[in-house]
């Protein structure tokens, strides 16, 4: 397939990784190292979307501002780069907190109370309590439309 711009290859393999979430949103103690997996590999192919925008032709400094000042995206950043290296070494995370156990994800399971299911969450500090992991992926594509949008 031809595509118009570089990027557009690796948002929609983007998309395609987050439909594949839907497949492990519920919890269970079968599906955990698996959906865990998956949920990595979505935060790391999601926060590399900027390499493929910048290898495009777009200004790096302005992808690199919208990121620090949008949640979504630099909670996204924090895990891929976490879960790449182990360790973040070059920056300081702003919302990402380090567990000090070898955990390089804060992917837990919750009880959600209105659906009645267990699911899969990101316990992040600034949320107080578990953002549902689609909900945070939705979150996270919006925010890359966003920045498209406004670099046309």
């Amino acid at each position: 397939m031809k595509y118009e711009s570089p990027y557009q290859e690796q948002y929609n393999r983007v998309f395609r990784l987050k439909k594949e979430l839907e497949r492990y949103a519920i919890a269970s103690s079968e599906n955990f190292e698996i959906a865990l997996d998956k949920f990595t590999s979505f935060f790391i192919q999601c926060y590399h979307l900027r390499d493929w925008i910048i290898n495009s032709g777009y200004s790096k400094r302005k992808i690199d501002k919208f990121i620090e000042a949008n949640t979504y995206l630099s909670i996204c950043k924090d895990l891929a780069n976490r879960q790449k290296h182990q360790k973040i070494t070059r920056y300081k995370p702003v919302n990402f907190v380090d567990f000090g156990f070898g955990i390089t994800t804060p992917i837990t399971r919750y009880y959600d109370y209105v659906r009645k299911q267990e699911r899969f969450g990101i316990d992040i500090w600034e949320f107080k309590t578990p953002i549902d992991v689609i909900k945070f992926a939705e979150g996270c594509l919006s925010s890359w439309d966003d920045i498209l949008q406004s670099l046309q």
